[in-house]
């Protein structure tokens, strides 16, 4: 029995040893560095289509355009605190996010070479805060106007936002 636990602990040892040195806990974002001055272009398109189940199904791109002569390590848009759309609704009002619930992406960057492009595909305006996982509840033929707003190095880091994109529910 005792050698049963003295072989558990060693093997607990070495699970333990083998994670990953790096981990960040929920509500906490990771911050990579920021060249001084580098920026980056953003551009958000968008379109609405009714899904199987009736509901409106949003989907688009987000282009995140490296703007220097040098390579860029970019937060990916799905970690935490890293992206959010800003929506208001016909008449200019901003429309509140709804929580869906918690949230915890794994944490991934990707390198952008100079005067390159990196694609994320958007399905939905969701988007995770520190540990929320927030989306919009668009009513059926309304127009609304969407701003991306993207952390490449994090939420410590500059933010660049997209212009304003008109987005049309169908009925």
């Amino acid at each position: 029995m005792l050698r049963l636990t003295i072989r558990m602990k060693f093997m607990l040892l070495v699970l333990v040893s083998l994670l990953p040195a790096i981990a960040y806990s929920i509500g906490k974002g990771g911050d990579t560095e920021w060249p001084k001055g580098a920026t980056v272009e953003v551009q958000l398109s968008l379109s609405a289509t009714v899904g199987t189940n009736g509901y409106s199904k949003v989907a688009g791109v987000l282009l995140i355009k490296n703007q220097t002569d040098a390579p860029l390590t970019v937060q990916s848009p799905h970690n935490r605190l890293v992206l959010a759309f800003l929506v208001f609704d016909p008449l200019g009002n901003p429309v509140v996010p709804i929580g869906r619930g918690k949230a915890d992406p794994s944490f991934q960057t990707h390198t952008l070479p100079p005067r390159a492009t990196y694609t994320y595909h958007v399905e939905g305006l969701d988007f995770v805060t520190g540990s929320a996982w927030f989306d919009y509840d668009l009513r059926p033929g309304k127009t609304y106007r969407v701003v991306a707003v993207y952390r490449p190095a994090g939420f410590r880091g500059p933010g660049f936002t997209s212009q304003e994109t008109q987005l049309e529910i169908p009925q």
